[in-house]
């Protein structure tokens, strides 16, 4: 080969393999972080257990697998009785805390939200077998609008505040359900036993390189 044509080949795949090391940095910066908010399923679980209600109360909350950098405006409950009395949910006694600890009262969305928060809120009745299907926000989010409704103007946490966390780090956020039990054959409101649940949600950030093919081993290997 002559060469002039050597160095035209050599030219020809130095440039071809940096234009590919471009791209691939390309593609790797535009992996996108995503944001993952689990329920500490194993926290609720072990205080079911203590207060004899394991099974009996049955409480999931709707997340979904992944997050990008945005807000949580609301939480799903759905609450689920198996007991052979009622059960009460005290909204009012029940408190969200922020990434910050701030405790705030839950207000359970209702269709208007033509609330007065000046004035307690019903409680919820869970009949025996039956379930309750909630959304709740903080009572700090509502701002009222002229017509007197109520709007959230705020979330329940943003998760943007997670974009520079460490990968081992994590941050929580919690749902305090306080409920209004009665005893089998005593149903007297009178005579109630109140319980409390911690609702503890675990908040980490997964960078998008974790997908890469070596990453993924690296992580198995661990």
């Amino acid at each position: 080969m002559p060469p002039l044509d050597l160095v035209i080949v050599i030219v020809y795949l130095v440039a071809l393999v940096y234009v590919g090391y471009r791209a691939f940095q390309n593609w790797v910066a535009s992996m996108e972080d995503v944001v993952t908010v689990k329920l500490d399923q194993g926290g609720l679980d072990a205080q079911l257990q203590e207060q004899g209600l394991q099974g009996k109360l049955v409480i999931k909350v709707s997340l979904k697998d992944k997050y990008k950098y945005e807000v949580i405006p609301d939480l799903s409950l759905m609450i689920t009785n198996n007991l052979q009395t009622p059960v009460y949910v005290d909204w009012d006694r029940s408190v969200l805390t922020n990434f910050a600890g701030r405790s705030r009262r839950v207000i359970r969305v209702t269709p208007s939200l033509n609330l007065d928060l000046s004035r307690p809120q019903i409680f919820s009745v869970i009949g025996p077998g039956q379930v309750l299907s909630e959304k709740i926000v903080a009572e700090d989010m509502l701002k009222r609008e002229a017509d007197g409704s109520l709007k959230p103007v705020a979330p329940i946490v943003d998760l943007s505040a997670v974009g520079n966390l460490s990968e081992d780090k994590t941050l929580t956020f919690s749902l305090r359900l306080v409920f209004g039990m009665a005893e089998f054959g005593n149903e007297a409101e009178d005579d109630m036993l109140t319980r409390a649940l911690l609702l503890i949600f675990l908040v980490r950030r997964i960078p998008g390189t974790n997908a890469l093919p070596w990453n993924q081993m690296k992580k198995r290997q661990n």
